[in-house]
């Protein structure tokens, strides 16, 4: 049986048995074309990418435009192709020992990955990147204030964090450990491990945790009702210990810092002069660089006027809502108090797991069902409402269903990000205390 023509000729790169048991090699004429296709046409295009062909059918339209703009088109892409792997080509052929062209290019993508994430580390563009979010201008300005409470100026931005974890028994994590280039010298980890860093078990994903009273569970944060968000964020508490509810407790971090002092840290009579020592700190420092910052009660009014349920966590569902049509939420078709009544069966001792996993279930899908037929009708906050609770009790047997309302619920509401963040959530969801993803990695 004849063999067909390479289309690349005699600067195919190919050299395996298979491929030249099925293809000749002829070589080019003055113009270019191979000296076969003179003569002849071939009854298919073949296009080859990384050593493997894949038929096309002709081309049957009778455009002639249309036809030389996809000539073109495929000749520039070729010639993008040929140029950006030409080396990697001669590494390949000039390989005597046998090493696999894949294996070269897979070396080339992790370099090339490698080479994305140094890039990124040179700003603060990582923390958009990984955590999917913007950091306020608070959050920078009270990194400058950390850095001028260790004695030695020279020290490192580590030097920083350590001391407040030293002294107070609290770590700075997440975008903190970016500043203090803890991600810089860190193996890299998938788009989830960033996503999950410091996400505690009931975090939802408008909570991003940046304070940690360390080896508990008490941790402070960032609460955003929009991921873009950037300006006058609420700063939330929570200990994971006692549950899903979360506190606002400040309109700024400088005020988290003091209410975490007069709160939190469990001082001695050793570290009564150093709490008063920071607290005048925290007030020089606002003073002298005439900074006003955003105050609980203000943020708070506004906020409420937006908020359309409490929810389980207690931190409220904001959606966008016009009160004259009623249009953007609706109630649930039960009370809070008859949903956690339904979840209670979970604790139920005489019933199996899977028996009491059906009761549930079958108990619920009418209210879920509501709440999907209120998105058809634009009554989004309804099904993030209900998706926040059932994640927000804690039971895993529920992320299932709690994922099919909050993801059209954040998709409906152009807040993508926060599905990226539950997903990464749910797969990977942990009671522990230590959440850093560095430890996971090792």
């Amino acid at each position: 049986m004849p063999k067909e023509d390479c289309k690349y000729g005699e600067k195919c790169y190919q050299r395996n048995a298979a491929h030249l048991a099925k293809y000749n090699h002829p070589a080019k004429t003055d113009d270019g074309q191979d000296k076969a296709e003179v003569v002849k046409l071939a009854p298919k295009r073949k296009e080859a990418f990384c050593g493997e062909e894949k038929a096309v059918a002709p081309n049957t339209s009778n455009s002639s435009g249309e036809s030389q703009n996809m000539e073109k088109s495929h000749g520039e892409a070729k010639s993008t192709f040929e140029s950006e792997t030409a080396e990697l080509h001669r590494e390949a052929m000039s390989n005597i020992s046998g090493k696999n062209y894949i294996e070269i290019l897979e070396k080339r993508i992790r370099l090339s990955v490698q080479q994305e994430y140094d890039t990124l580390c040179e700003s603060n563009e990582f923390i958009r990147h990984k955590f999917l979010v913007e950091m306020p201008p608070d959050f920078y300005e009270f990194w400058k204030f950390i850095n001028t409470l260790t004695e030695d100026s020279s020290k490192s931005n580590r030097a920083a964090v350590e001391h407040l974890e030293t002294v107070f028994q609290l770590q700075l994590v997440g975008p903190f450990e970016f500043l203090s280039g803890t991600f810089h010298r860190a193996k890299m980890g998938e788009p989830g491990d960033y996503l999950r860093h410091w996400r505690f078990y009931y975090d939802p994903p408008e909570f991003q945790t940046v304070f940690v009273r360390r080896g508990t569970g008490v941790h402070y944060g960032y609460w955003r009702d929009v991921p873009q968000d950037k300006e006058n964020l609420l700063i939330a508490r929570n200990d994971m210990a006692n549950g899903c509810e979360f506190q606002f407790v400040s309109g700024n971090i400088f005020d988290a810092f003091l209410y975490y002092l007069e709160h939190d840290f469990v001082g001695t009579p050793f570290t009564t002069g150093k709490v008063t020592a920071t607290k005048k700190a925290v007030q020089k420092y606002l003073a002298e660089n005439s900074l006003e910052l955003a105050q609980l009660d203000r943020l708070q009014r506004e906020r409420n006027k937006r908020v359309v349920a409490k929810a389980f966590h207690r931190g409220g569902i904001v959606v966008p809502f016009d009160r004259k049509t009623q249009l953007g939420y609706r109630p649930l078709s039960v009370s809070d108090a008859e949903l956690k009544k339904m979840l209670a069966l979970f604790e139920r001792k005489d019933l199996g797991d899977g028996l009491a996993k059906q009761a549930v279930l079958e108990k619920l899908q009418p209210v879920a069902n509501a709440a999907i037929i209120a998105v058809d009708e634009c009554d989004f906050g309804s099904a993030l409402e209900l998706g926040i609770d059932l994640f927000s009790s804690g039971h895993k047997e529920l992320h299932m269903l709690a994922s099919s309302l909050i993801v059209p619920a954040y998709s409906m509401l152009q807040r993508p990000q926060f599905i990226a963040i539950a997903k990464a959530h749910m797969e990977s969801r942990s009671r522990d205390l230590n959440l850093s993803m560095f430890d996971v990695l090792k």
